[in-house]
């Protein structure tokens, strides 16, 4: 971005937001885990239709099974985590990232050929679920039990790979504690999150989105209602925010019949964008909800990028920059930086360079592309092109 553009942005930044944060150097599960734990060991982490777990619970359990992880093989084992059941999801998949094993995380039965082309040496069962066809040796989480060491782990390696997006060019993407740890800090201080936040979780945190919020918000002691198999768990009480997809957004709250959530949804519902949204989807949303509508643009090889803040937001913008994510006008036609910056250009690729992208990715220089077109107006909103009729 050029010094003009920063100028402008400056002035209309939205107070109480930092526009870069510190990532200290430690395991996400320690920020994200281990020291809500610490501080507040009966704070409620997370919510279903029928029970609870609290902080001080999900630390045990996490330490507990990423020591008896550390038994069974090596650092940078592939492991896949297939679990219907989200308590089980979200405890087997942080114990695997605790134990800087390389995961994958699923919350349905994957397809053979999924699964084969992850190759996982070992995959981790919840309960109820089923064992994937393969030659992965398979452990049941209440397997993985033993004394846990809470926060005592061997010296991490923060930059070696401990999680796997899927991404249908390259197959996946990778994931270190730094660039999670990253992502949970940029998220939960853009929406705000703090102790006794409460977040509606409509995603698995299987994908860039969901994965986003639930570090955020466990980073944050919030409490998150894990509601994306069972809309009967978000409950009749409000709520802070509810994350949720553009696609399901519509399925739930906009198709014939669809429990309208009225008036539940307080500081607003973070719908997760790979593209434009039209804006009279958006507003349809709004009507809907009755609360705000905040997009967050991002793909699972880049994460989160743009996002509308609470407190300040267009209908038709995509939003602003995530801390600590930085973008660069670039040539659509080759990917090449601009000379010139965003307030010089009516239109361009988005280039990102931000902590919180996976490892790799389509890299231009020094800016990973997006192949996303947009321009900035003046208060440094972004506005992503229109997506085709019918989309």
């Amino acid at each position: 971005m050029s010094k003009g553009a920063l100028g402008m942005l400056s002035a209309y930044w939205p107070e109480d937001t930092a526009r870069y944060a510190h990532v200290p150097l430690q395991r996400v599960t320690q920020a994200c885990v281990y020291r809500p734990a610490e501080d507040a060991a009966d704070r409620t982490a997370l919510v279903s239709a029928d029970r609870s777990l609290a902080y001080g619970e999900l630390a045990t359990r996490v330490a507990a099974a990423a020591a008896a992880l550390r038994e069974r093989g090596e650092a940078g084992q592939r492991v896949a985590v297939i679990a219907a059941d989200p308590f089980d999801l979200i405890v087997a998949g942080l114990a695997a990232l605790d134990a800087d094993r390389l995961a994958w995380w699923s919350d349905v039965t994957p397809a053979a050929e999924t699964l084969a082309a992850f190759q996982p040496d070992l995959a981790i069962l919840g309960s109820g679920s089923d064992g994937p066809s393969g030659d992965a040796a398979v452990v049941r989480l209440e397997q993985l039990s033993g004394p846990p060491e809470l926060g005592v782990a061997p010296r991490p390696k923060l930059r070696n790979p401990i999680l796997a997006l899927p991404d249908p060019r390259s197959g996946e993407v990778l994931h270190n504690h730094k660039t999670l740890l990253a992502t949970s800090i940029a998220f939960g201080s853009f929406f705000m999150l703090e102790p006794g936040s409460t977040l509606a979780l409509l995603e698995p945190p299987s994908g860039w989105l969901g994965l986003a919020a639930l570090l955020a918000a466990l980073r944050s002691s919030a409490t998150v209602i894990c509601a994306w198999h069972d809309a009967d768990a978000l409950p009749e009480e409000r709520c802070d925010y509810a994350v949720v997809g553009r696609r399901q957004a519509e399925a739930r709250f906009l198709a014939p019949g669809s429990r309208p959530y009225l008036g539940r949804i307080g500081a607003g519902a973070i719908v997760g964008i790979e593209a434009g949204l039209r804006t009279s989807r958006r507003r349809r949303l709004v009507r809907r909800l009755h609360t705000a509508v905040l997009t967050v643009f991002g793909r699972n090889d880049l994460g989160p990028v743009l996002a509308s803040h609470p407190s300040w937001f267009l209908d038709d913008a995509a939003g602003i920059p995530l801390p600590n994510v930085d973008l660069r006008p670039l040539d659509p036609a080759d990917g090449r930086e601009l000379s010139i910056g965003w307030d010089a250009v009516e239109e361009a690729e988005m280039g990102v360079k931000s902590a919180l992208a996976p490892v790799g990715g389509e890299l231009s220089g020094q800016w990973l592309r997006t192949r996303e077109v947009a321009h900035v107006d003046p208060t440094g909103l972004y506005f992503l092109r229109p997506p085709v009729v019918g989309d």
